[in-house]
């Protein structure tokens, strides 16, 4: 109970003595005393103001100002007194404690220099002879005070400050933490203010003559503990710490220390590491580190060798702790830093130990990642190629590193008997990447050794993903042609062994920049003498073997044909070597596809024409510039008509799952070659398949079947060299296009609209001489069942509605009008598949039409006149195209939420239909409502709440077909996103009932009654959004429209452009277009499906009430529409 009464004394008091920041020596110190302390129970504060009080009737009585100096003189007087008559603790105490409150407050250069030593020696007589029960926070106290003194002594006479720094250097290492502390950072301190060079070096020397003895003491200790376990155990701790508090105390003082004192101590460093941990290694070694971080590079340090050698032994020693392992090892790379210079000869065997000896803890898993990262560090900083490959520099500092890398991780794969662990494999893959082409020169036993482990894996069937990443950087370093010379690939005819074929593998995916020449001459007879061998063998699992190197060594030409050195050069025998096995190697042809694509794309891209080769893109260009690639190109297009007639027969015989390669390549080939050549090849196939251009009526079921076949790959072929056909060509192309859309076979008409939309894509030309036949030719076919052949439809549509618009300034669009009218019906089909399409081809326009040039200049430019054109529907008769409409301005609206600001008439013409009696056309507007109010940004919506709720409200009170709980629905969005006052404020007194349930029940508060609803509002909560998040409005109308009938009742209005009027303001949506859209009722002649319904048919109303009943879906709930 004392010992706790005495350390919160303790602790108060040094609360006093820390606090002197907040004190001030502006007024009377001892009344700030007074006012903090003077209502405290606690005794040291009353000793503290009782001191303070009677040093303020001293200095009162002699008429002297109460400030800090006069405080100051009245205590330290009061000390020497009380040390020469008195030996009270309590009165040291509070004396102490009140000076190291006083004496920071006295002004700079206050006190004189003699008066200031004459100070610090009663505080040094204090220290050094203390009063028996003085406190820790008293010896503190005067501790701090004579570092304060200090600073008022003469800093360039060391007599006047030797005293004062020998006792604090002597309780730097006292066993009281504190005082400890309090002394080294006065030490530092004071330090640091010596500006002579002779204070300074006295002050050094005094240190190390400290630092030396405890040291020694401890080193002494810890070699007598070694060999002799009868010594005292106390007696060594003591000396041990009190070495440690020097080492502490010496990381502070290294940025003070003279260059020669710190030659000296690391020499002393030096000697107290051994072989084995101590309790000094670690603080040895964070000292050496801070020594080494403040040297300047190539300095000086006597027996550096000899450091260096205790460095690596002690890393030797396994048994270590492992971060001190870490230690010494970056200790030694930091040594091959700083100091190399004198004799070279001596500096190998440095490189020699710090590299081996770091390389020594790959061999460890606790220690590999730490000992993997300095030596890839070691690698890039110390590692000069240019030095490196000057033959003037043979045993340059760069060449010897190397050499002891290379020794030193052989000796570790020496050493493993399975795969060497990823880190070493790390190590040596960087090793061979910064040497380059000259890896071979000084790691040729590594690859021979890591080839070994390779072998024996791919034996055992082991995992050798970082092996094989090692041997790939190997690759990259030397190339294919240096390592398959170290490590050759071969059959052994005898006994049909094969030797390295694990290297295909890793060849395959590492080869780029190599020579197309060194695989003619080098890889080709491998693959051969596989093929040779393979026919000779009658075993089967032998015979697989084979084939499956011959493939595998055949597969090597697209790596090859990755950015190759020599194409221009080479590329005429490559191709006639390649074009036999074009015509009769099914193995060949797809590693022959994939390399012309990456040899024409490849250059094609240097040359400003990107071809997008993704894969080969990833690899870096080596070598190449456009001159370079213009004599590549010159050398393909010499050599591509006859790949590409090769190609072209391949594709009329090869599977449909292979022609998706032969097809690209094709249209590789095509880009390089001439016009002319291409539509000789056509013309030549129409020829060869006897496929007729202007028809063909034959009766023969097979002979048909057989000729549709044909014209399918005629399409494909056509399809494939448009982008570079002449119009001649295209027109012939064309003509055979509208014979086949003609035909009722699905492949057929598939691959005729395919072609149609490259062609569109392709040439504008094309596209403006032939819109008005092309328009007639679609519009005039009935639209496809078949999905694919409809995506293909209105891609086309897509480009040509874009034209339409784009070319119609004033006149009506009635083109236009019709593709858009189809794909608008479409979004009502009652496959979800075909509505998927039509709501694809409506975002890919509207995305198309918004980056126009055109569309970016003008507000009202094609993308204007887009939605304008959709809006047109709004005003058609029947409920059924009026709901397509709106579905596809959701679309718009999810897309770019923006044209609400740029057509300010959108909004209101669709809610103008809220006064619809068609509960499809309702439906459709509370979806657009609900995709608008998740679009727009709060600001945005505010402008527009008054219009949303009086056209939504009134739809609240109607529970079929879940209008309720959609209203809520969006309800609850606005408030969230405009604040539920904002909302309220603009509701009608009718409706603010329905309101305040929906805004308690969306803050949780309705009570047990309220919350009673019907079955079908509860299943309508799903249409909740989740935390706002946006739901794609297509994903809605899917829906909607897979799940429920149409509906057939039509209100019979007339057909003429109508005007929506909204609180007085005529709101007209584009008089032309919806004069138009009556037009277009009924006289789509592209829209003939079944499922399409003309506008026409819908001009009555008589069956209405009886179709109304196929809204109200029975059955399950679950299957209820959700908009």
């Amino acid at each position: 109970m004392k010992k706790q009464r005495q350390q919160s004394t303790e602790e108060s008091m040094e609360e006093s003595t820390d606090a002197t920041t907040s004190f001030t020596g502006e007024s009377d110190i001892c009344q700030q005393l007074l006012d903090r302390y003077g209502k405290s129970a606690a005794s040291q504060h009353r000793h503290l103001c009782a001191t303070a009080a009677a040093t303020r009737s001293i200095i009162q009585s002699e008429s002297l100002p109460l400030t800090p100096l006069s405080y100051f003189a009245a205590t330290i007087d009061a000390l020497s007194d009380t040390s020469k008559t008195t030996h009270d603790a309590d009165a040291v105490s509070a004396l102490s404690s009140f000076l190291a409150i006083v004496l920071p407050l006295v002004p700079e250069k206050s006190i004189a220099t003699s008066k200031a030593a004459e100070a610090a020696k009663i505080v040094v007589d204090l220290v050094d002879n203390p009063c028996e029960g003085l406190s820790v926070s008293s010896v503190r106290a005067l501790v701090k005070c004579l570092g304060v003194l200090l600073d008022f002594c003469d800093l360039d006479d060391w007599k006047s400050v030797q005293l004062g720094f020998q006792t604090l250097m002597k309780y730097s290492i006292d066993k009281r933490p504190k005082v400890r502390k309090c002394a080294q950072d006065c030490v530092v301190k004071v330090f640091k203010s010596f500006q002579s060079s002779l204070v300074k070096k006295s002050a050094s020397k005094l240190f190390f003559k400290s630092f030396e003895t405890y040291m020694s003491l401890a080193v002494e200790t810890v070699s007598s503990r070694s060999t002799d376990g009868s010594k005292d155990d106390k007696f060594s701790k003591c000396e041990q710490l009190e070495a440690l508090h020097m080492l502490n105390l010496l990381k502070f003082l290294v940025p003070c220390l003279p260059s020669k004192e710190i030659s000296k101590t690391v020499v002393e460093l030096q000697k107290s590491i051994s072989a084995k941990f101590s309790p000094l290694t670690r603080h040895v070694f964070d000292v050496m580190e801070e020594i080494l971080r403040l040297l300047e590079d190539e300095s000086t340090i006597p027996d550096t060798l000899e450091i260096v050698t205790t460095l690596a032994s002690y890393i030797s020693t396994k048994q270590n702790p492992v971060d001190t392992l870490f230690s010494a090892a970056a200790l030694l790379e930091n040594f091959l830093t700083k100091f190399q210079v004198g004799d070279a000869n001596k500096w190998n065997s440095h490189y020699s130990l710090v590299i081996g000896s770091i390389a020594g803890l790959l061999t460890s898993e606790a220690t590999a990642t730490k000992a993997s990262n300095i030596l890839k560090e070691m690698i890039n900083r110390h590692i000069d190629l240019d030095i490196l490959t000057d033959e003037n520099n043979v045993e340059s500092k760069e060449s010897r590193i190397v050499k002891s890398l290379c020794d030193a991780l052989l000796k570790i794969l020496n050493t493993h008997k399975g795969t060497p662990n990823e880190h070493t494999l790390a190590v040596i893959s960087v090793l061979f990447l910064k040497l380059g082409k000259i890896s071979h020169i000084y790691m040729e036993k590594i690859l021979l050794k890591l080839a070994s482990f390779m072998t024996l894996a791919s034996e055992n069937t082991s995992d050798v993903k970082h092996l094989q990443q090692c041997i790939g950087s190997a690759v990259v370093a030397i190339g294919p042609d240096k390592l398959l010379a170290v490590l050759p690939i071969s059959l052994d005819a005898s006994d049909l062994t094969c030797s390295n074929t694990w290297l295909i593998p890793i060849l395959k995916e590492y080869v780029n920049g190599s020579s197309l020449g060194f695989f003619i001459e080098s890889i080709v007879p491998i693959a051969e003498s596989f093929q040779e061998a393979c026919q000779k063998v009658k075993k089967s699992a032998i015979r697989e073997q084979l084939q499956s190197q011959a493939r595998g060594s055949w597969g090597l030409l697209p790596s090859f044909c990755c950015y190759p050195n020599d194409t221009y050069k080479k590329f005429g025998s490559l191709a006639k070597l390649l074009i036999p096995h074009i015509k009769k190697d099914a193995i060949m042809l797809e590693y022959i596809a994939i390399a012309l694509q990456h040899l024409v794309k490849q250059n094609r891209s240097f040359l400003g024409d990107n071809q997008g080769d993704d894969e080969a893109s990833k690899l870096p260009k080596i070598s190449y510039s456009k001159k370079i690639a213009t004599k590549n190109i010159k050398a393909l297009s010499s050599w591509s008509e006859g790949l590409l007639k090769a190609f072209t027969k391949v594709l009329f015989r090869v599977p449909f799952e292979k022609r998706a390669f032969v097809k690209d390549t094709i249209k590789c080939l095509a880009s390089i070659s001439e016009s002319s050549t291409i539509k000789a090849i056509f013309v030549s196939s129409l020829k060869r398949k006897e496929v007729d251009v202007s028809g063909d009526n034959a009766k023969d079921d097979k002979s048909s079947s057989k000729k549709n076949a044909n014209k399918c790959l005629i399409l494909e072929l056509a399809s494939s060299v448009v982008g570079t056909a002449s119009m001649d060509l295209i027109d012939l192309i064309y003509s055979f296009i509208k014979e086949s859309l003609k035909e009722e076979d699905d492949h057929i008409q598939r691959e005729a609209y395919a072609t149609l939309y490259k062609i569109l894509e392709e040439s504008s030309e094309f596209r403006s001489s032939k819109f008005e036949e092309l328009m007639d030719l679609l519009l005039g076919l009935k639209s496809p069942v078949d999905i694919t052949s409809l995506r293909w439809r209105f891609s086309c549509f897509k480009n040509l509605l874009i034209h339409s618009i784009e070319i119609t300034s004033d006149g009506e669009n009635t083109y236009g009008f019709r593709m858009l009218n189809e794909i608008i019906v479409t979004l009502k089909d009652s496959k979800e598949e075909s509505r998927k399409v039509a709501y694809d081809i409506l975002i890919g326009m509207s995305c198309t039409l918004q980056k126009t040039p055109s569309s970016l200049q003008k507000e009202k430019g094609p993308y204007y006149e887009f939605v304008t054109m959709i809006m047109g529907y709004l005003s058609g008769s029947s409920p059924h195209i009026k709901s397509g409409a709106v579905s596809a301005l959701s679309l718009v609206i999810y897309n770019d939420s923006k044209i609400c600001k740029l057509m300010p008439d959108l909004v209101p013409s669709i809610l103008e239909l809220l006064h619809s009696k068609a509960i499809e056309v309702i439906k459709a507007v509370l979806g657009f409502l609900k995709v608008l109010v998740l679009s727009l940004e709060g600001k945005d919506l505010a402008s527009l709440l008054s219009d949303i709720l009086s056209g939504l409200l009134p739809w609240s009170s109607v529970s079929r077909h879940h209008f309720k709980s959609k209203v809520t629905v969006i309800l609850e969005i606005m408030m969230r996103k405009c604040g539920s006052a904002s909302v309220k404020s603009l509701v009608p007194e009718k409706y603010r009932d329905f309101v305040k349930d929906v805004l308690e029940n969306r803050e949780g508060k309705k009570n047990s009654q309220e919350g009673v609803t019907t079955k079908t509002d509860h299943e309508s909560s799903d249409t909740t959004p989740n935390s706002g998040e946006k739901r794609k409005p297509n994903e809605e109308y899917s829906r909607e429209s897979g799940k429920r009938k149409r509906e057939d009742k039509h209100s019979s209005s007339s057909y003429g452009a109508r005007k929506f009027s909204r609180g007085g303001k005529d709101v007209d949506s584009s008089k032309k277009h919806f004069g138009h859209a009556k037009s277009m009722d009924g006289k789509s002649q592209g829209t003939k499906r079944k499922t399409t319904t003309s506008f026409k048919n819908h001009t009555s109303s008589s069956s209405g009430a009886k179709k109304q009943k196929q809204w109200t879906r029975k059955g399950n709930k679950k299957n209820a529409p959700v908009t």
